[in-house]
């Protein structure tokens, strides 16, 4: 049995922010990524994968909606190259693509309590919007 410690939080350095906006958000990303985004809403996240159409790994990232925006936390190193893909596919889709880790930055919260603290159930993919 593995000792359980004080709620706590972690920044994620090695991750960034792309925010994925418009219209057709949801159904643009539903056709590229691995995981359902019709379901993806302000109180269920999603993780995903980005892959080639022969399925090979190119990026991973959990989905959050936030008022309508979905946002993707991507490796910062290699955030501008997701964006360079999703760009290719964008067409006449009705989305916005913006990298937005200048000004948000992705975080963990782990330890006994720290589903509480954040009002989440204990229950995957739940999410709440922390600290704007």
């Amino acid at each position: 049995m593995m000792a359980t410690g004080a709620a706590g939080y972690a920044v994620l350095e090695h991750r960034g922010v792309v925010a994925v906006s418009g219209e057709d958000r949801a159904a643009f990303l539903q056709g590229l990524v691995s995981n359902d985004m019709l379901r993806v809403n302000e109180s269920r996240a999603a993780y995903a994968l980005f892959l080639t159409p022969q399925g090979k790994f190119l990026h991973d990232f959990t989905v959050v909606d936030s008022g309508g925006v979905l946002l993707l936390d991507p490796e910062t190193e290699r955030r501008a190259d997701l964006l360079r893909r999703l760009k290719m596919y964008k067409l006449r889709s009705k989305i916005a693509l913006e990298d937005r880790a200048d000004r948000m930055r992705v975080a963990v919260a782990f330890g006994a309590g720290a589903l509480e603290a954040l009002g989440l159930p204990a229950e995957a993919g739940a999410a709440v919007g922390f600290g704007g």
